[in-house]
């Protein structure tokens, strides 16, 4: 009985630390295993939306004249976008996924838009007008800022796939 009682008062300390190493190395495998999944995922969609929207973004190098080609080439690119979108959402920290969804609901539809629509692209077109609203007439102008607007819709969604 000694021999156990010596046994374990000299060799427990050595299993414990034994144990809480391999608890550590595990714990930082786990986490560059996750960091390199995220990395990997970032790029593929920061590449995804690099691609499909070549010549608008970042340089609007290729920006069409005619407004419908460029509705027509947005929704050309949507699926695309909306699959990078849907991959990418789970690499999201859960109290970011709200202003993701949002700046991803921003890009497809403007700020004052509805859901149902799916898809509108016309604050990216250069339109200017009024518009009368419970009695109030509100002017707008974007002619000078929609490319700008573009750019930064687009900026607030890679922004959650920076490059680590």
């Amino acid at each position: 009985m000694q021999d156990l009682i010596d046994f374990a008062g000299t060799h427990i300390p050595q299993i414990a630390g034994g144990l809480i190493m391999a608890f550590v190395v595990a714990y930082l495998a786990g986490l560059n295993n996750r960091l390199n999944r995220l990395a990997a995922a970032s790029a593929n969609f920061r590449n995804v939306f690099l691609t499909e929207l070549k010549g608008l973004y970042p340089i609007p190098s290729d920006w069409p004249k005619d407004i419908n080609e460029l509705d027509q080439r947005l929704r050309k690119a949507f699926p695309g976008l909306q699959v990078a979108i849907t991959n990418f959402k789970p690499f999201v920290p859960w109290y970011w996924q709200w202003t993701f969804d949002r700046a991803w609901h921003i890009y497809r539809l403007g700020k004052n838009s509805r859901e149902i629509d799916q898809q509108c692209y016309h604050h990216y077109m250069p339109f200017e007008g009024v518009s009368v609203i419970n009695g109030k007439e509100i002017r707008y102008d974007n002619t000078k800022t929609y490319k700008e607007t573009f750019k930064n819709n687009i900026d607030n969604l890679l922004k959650y796939a920076k490059q680590i």
